[in-house]
């Protein structure tokens, strides 16, 4: 389920036709499968508040998934908006159990260099690196560099102790059918060179470039996928469930 929640928020181009602000905020609600089974519902929020920016989202288990994931898995990102795209405060990853065995915590010094914290009871102290980002933030600059015409590129992204480097690559454009009509959206490969691991996202211009549905694949087999089930926000077209 963590897998889930982060591939969700992993999970996750043309320039737009006029010029756009570098994020909106919106919620976005999403359907969780692995394979045909049903396995939960995400929650994604980008808000903004006199200047401070949030992404958070939120997975509940439904079903047999409730079995292995009975509680809420939560991940939040504060970030500055800065003119090359967000720029990280502090992370969390909680998983839901009251444990702290898999929770993720983090603060990012950037005078200093430094990210420190605690990820799955385990000390963090790393250094900075150019454009670094968390797994939540890290949505939230794709976000940002497909509404200015921009590639996503190659991103750097802390994971537990370790910096990690995955590649944004656009496959194609597609008319997607979604449970709010038929949406055209770009989709985008990501992943680390050399991994078995990918993740598919298709990006709607029209809703800001917000995802609309994405897939992880092991060796090519499909994982976790989530197809959006409501979308209501600031960007050009919005849209509620059942319009």
């Amino acid at each position: 389920m963590r897998t889930m929640a982060i591939c969700v928020l992993s999970i996750l181009a043309a320039a737009p036709a006029v010029a756009e602000p570098a994020l909106a905020p919106f919620v976005a609600q999403y359907d969780v499968r692995y394979g045909r089974m049903a396995v939960g519902t995400t929650r994604t929020e980008l808000a903004e508040a006199n200047g401070h920016w949030t992404i958070e989202s939120t997975s509940t288990a439904s079903g047999f998934a409730r079995v292995i994931a009975s509680g809420t898995l939560k991940q939040r990102s504060e970030f500055d908006l800065l003119d090359d795209g967000p720029r990280p405060r502090s992370y969390a990853f909680d998983d839901g159990t009251g444990r702290t065995s898999r929770d993720v915590a983090l603060e990012f010094d950037w005078r200093a260099g430094r990210v420190s914290g605690t990820a799955e009871d385990e000390p963090v102290d790393l250094a900075t690196v150019a454009g670094l980002q968390d797994a939540a933030s890290m949505q939230a600059l794709v976000l940002a560099r497909l509404r200015s015409g921009r590639e996503p590129g190659t991103i750097a992204m802390i994971e537990k102790d370790k910096v990690k480097y995955y590649r944004y690559t656009l496959l194609r454009r597609e008319t997607l059918a979604t449970a709010l009509g038929e949406v055209e959206t770009v989709v985008y490969r990501s992943a680390r060179d050399g991994s078995d691991r990918e993740t598919l996202t298709w990006h709607a211009p029209k809703l800001g470039f917000a995802a609309v549905q994405a897939e992880q694949r092991v060796d090519g087999k499909r994982g976790f996928q989530t197809y959006i089930r409501s979308f209501e926000g600031d960007a050009p077209l919005q849209i509620r469930e059942g319009d």
